[in-house]
């Protein structure tokens, strides 16, 4: 039987603190052809669909190999490419597995604001969430070490994860919004010196 809150506890922690690096390598090799946010979702829902995720060793090449895979699709769907035709050589040409300084450096920063977050639920909270996912207990194991009934250990693993995940869309929309209005802030400027 598949723990769904379990897989998506997994997935805010395994998993979205590479969205960023993911998004921009999705940008910059594939955005011409896909919707970059299609694709993302895409890759959330088939891994949030997984029956478990215990065989995943390495989240964010998972990760990334999933996105891959539905931007592929996409494409084939499209008929923007025919695949049969590349070569394994052709494809090591498009597949980029080696993370560059800059990626490393994000994905750091993602599981650090992950684990700030992390950091502000309440001790319970975070307990649970370390106790299933980190060490792996099962949802019985987890209530009895901590004195509390199964069903407390459910319930904190969903708020746990409703609080990390609204706070990431958050801090996410204020950095968008920050952005856009940089750039705004770039084009009047542009707009202005072109009047004189």
């Amino acid at each position: 039987m598949r723990d769904k809150n379990g897989i998506i506890v997994w997935i805010a922690r395994e998993i979205i603190p590479h969205e960023g690096a993911i998004r921009r390598w999705l940008t910059r090799h594939w955005s011409r052809v896909v919707d970059v946010d299609d694709v993302i979702q895409e890759a959330y829902c088939r891994i949030a669909n997984l029956a478990s995720v215990d065989h995943i060793d390495n989240p964010g090449g998972y990760f990334h190999r999933t996105v891959s895979a539905v931007a592929t699709d996409q494409m084939r769907r499209a008929g923007i490419i025919n695949f049969t035709t590349m070569t394994q050589i052709e494809w090591s040409n498009v597949i980029d597995d080696e993370p560059l300084a800059d990626r490393a450096l994000e994905t750091r920063q993602e599981l650090d604001r992950v684990n700030k977050l992390l950091g502000s639920l309440s001790d319970t909270c975070r307990k649970v969430i370390e106790l299933r996912r980190v060490e792996g207990l099962s949802r019985k194991e987890t209530a009895e070490r901590l004195g509390v009934s199964e069903n407390d250990v459910k319930n904190h693993l969903v708020r746990g994860l409703q609080k990390i995940m609204g706070e990431m869309a958050e801090q996410d929309a204020r950095s968008d919004y920050d952005v856009l209005m940089a750039d705004a802030k770039k084009d009047r400027a542009i707009g202005k010196r072109r009047l004189h």
